[in-house]
């Protein structure tokens, strides 16, 4: 028996020629529909929209010239190359993270530009794939997959590559780059709050030697780093962009409409932007996003019993925080950002403007600050099991 949708109607059929017949005309049905919609007149593009379109490219470059630093960058790209497959397609911006890595690697090798272009390439089919989804935890939970998996698969390519484990590839690098202003700063920063023993004695800066002394030490603790913290180094930065762009990505759909979107209108068309990247809007705006209570038990629990587990056994600290951090601080971390935004809807007129300004200097103090990303996933998980919205509307009624 063979299924179909026709004219928004399940039918089954059992010949397969009716079958492709009707797949067939519905197809044509579509087709008329989707130069119908585009026909009708749409509003202009803002120029801010397009001064960020030349924005990307240099972001790219300067990617490609100062991988060190590109990582601070990628929060910014992945969110502008999903506004370019909003407006025009998919093969627009998948040429951007192509031409973004065979140009770096041609021009200036650096195994990170491997890793960052084989990251922005699944994190950007991840967040495409998950404007074609409901409900919004599904959406969060594609993306970020797509995400940390590009992480890993770059980070393997980089191991393959190299023929040698990620710590050794990490210290070699700081070896090389010890040029690099930022290596050089982050080496220097490092050696100085570090904690030398007395026997080895900490040499001064205008002292021969220092520069090799700092060099050395920062690339020790690279290595240690990478050998024991890979896995959750791809979690957090891939699964926290991932979210970033998720989120903007809302945004912009809920301000652009395509003739190819999903159960839209000739209305809805009219009142939105023109765009060629067909989505399924999220009707659910971020103020209403809230994970349910299930979420503790069905992965917060096995999350917290399996890190627990692991600390009992000793030896695996690493994979423990991984857990944590994967199923426990980002999620509720996200959950947060629904209720920062909730929080924001309660305002008017010039205190919302304060209130925007606040709530997105809090959500980049949250990527850049750690500790600002652990408040904010505590806050999250009070959120979950108390819905703090709920007595929030309850005291703003009774009053």
């Amino acid at each position: 028996m063979w299924y179909y949708q026709v004219n928004g109607k399940n039918r089954f059929f059992v010949n397969v020629k009716e079958f492709f017949a009707a797949r067939k005309a519905s197809a044509s049905n579509n087709e008329k529909r989707y130069a119908e919609l585009r026909v009708i007149p749409q509003r202009r593009q803002s120029g801010y929209e397009i001064a960020s379109y030349a924005v990307l490219p240099m972001l790219l470059l300067a990617a490609g010239a100062l991988p060190s630093t590109a990582l601070f960058l990628m929060p910014i790209i992945l969110p502008l190359l999903y506004l370019l497959f909003r407006r025009f397609g998919a093969v627009f911006p998948l040429s951007c993270v192509l031409f973004y890595g065979v140009f770096s690697l041609v021009f200036n090798y650096d195994v990170l530009t491997v890793v960052y272009a084989v990251f922005l390439f699944f994190a950007l089919i991840g967040v495409v794939l998950s404007a074609q989804l409901k409900p919004y935890l599904l959406c969060m939970t594609v993306a970020a997959v797509f995400a940390v998996f590009g992480a890993f698969a770059g980070m393997g390519i980089v191991r393959l590559a190299e023929g040698k484990p990620l710590g050794d590839v990490g210290k070699e690098y700081v070896m090389r780059q010890s040029d690099d202003p930022f290596v050089d700063y982050l080496a220097r920063d490092y050696y100085e709050n570090a904690n030398i023993p007395e026997d080895i004695g900490r040499v001064k800066p205008n002292e021969k030697g220092y520069d090799k002394a700092v060099v050395e030490l920062f690339g020790e603790y690279v290595k240690d780093e990478l050998d024991g913290y890979a896995p959750y180094d791809c979690v957090h930065f891939g699964g926290l962009i991932a979210l970033i762009a998720y989120f903007i990505s809302i945004a912009i759909n809920r301000r652009t409409a395509s003739a190819y979107d999903c159960d839209i209108s000739a209305e809805e068309v009219a009142l939105g932007t023109r765009c060629l990247g067909g989505v399924r809007v999220e009707n659910t705006p971020i103020a209403n996003m809230r994970f349910p209570r299930s979420f503790l038990w069905s992965v917060l629990l096995p999350a917290l019993t399996a890190s627990v587990l692991l600390d009992i056994i000793g030896g695996y600290a690493a994979l423990s925080a991984t857990f944590m951090h994967a199923f426990i601080t980002l999620p509720t971390a996200a959950a947060f950002v629904g209720l920062a935004a909730y929080f924001v809807s309660l305002t008017k007129g010039k205190g919302r403007v304060v209130a925007y300004i606040l709530f997105f200097a809090l959500m980049i103090a949250a990527v850049i600050i750690p500790i600002v990303l652990l408040i904010s996933s505590i806050l999250g998980l009070c959120d979950i099991i108390l819905d703090l919205r709920f007595w929030t509307d309850f005291i703003r009624t009774e009053g």
